[in-house]
């Protein structure tokens, strides 16, 4: 067995994208719990794009999550940036809150998601829609789910 698949058998998947999908969700329900407040947003740069308070509170959801359950793995998340474990070989991309601007808008099109690379290849991901509630998840060669029911 080569290292590369070593690595890959010894990390649990199924374990990693039930981690994720409860992260995801569990930011998705603060996400639209708080929707209809005041969203805190500013611009995060020249680009015109925002961050909100929500954002970051749902950033910190899920990265509290990955880093209990994962504290050996590198975290990139879009308002923190890079933390955990450096050239770890399991890198955890991490967009709190994709939609931000639909959001302060008044849009409900807006998303969670949250992937898991394995030497920069992604074998996992996990999208979250917190109005309806759904969440899609994928794992490379295992097909996708959507509320835990494969896709035909």
């Amino acid at each position: 067995m080569t290292e590369r698949m070593h690595e890959t058998a010894s990390l649990d998947l199924s374990r990693a994208t039930g981690v994720a999908v409860h992260a995801a969700e569990a930011a998705g329900q603060l996400l639209r719990t708080r929707s209809h407040g005041p969203l805190g947003a500013r611009a995060k740069d020249a680009s015109g794009d925002l961050v909100t308070d929500l954002d970051l509170a749902a950033e910190e959801v899920i990265l509290g999550r990955l880093r209990a359950a994962y504290p050996d793995h590198q975290l990139i998340s879009e308002e923190a940036g890079v933390s955990g474990a450096a050239g770890a070989a399991w890198t955890w991309l991490v967009d709190p809150l994709d939609g931000t601007n639909n959001l302060a808008v008044g849009l409900s099109d807006y998303v969670v998601g949250i992937a898991l690379c394995e030497r920069r290849r992604p074998v996992l991901g996990v999208v979250h829609e917190p109005v309806t509630g759904r969440t899609w998840s994928a794992v490379r060669g295992r097909g996708a789910c959507v509320d835990g029911a494969p896709l035909l």
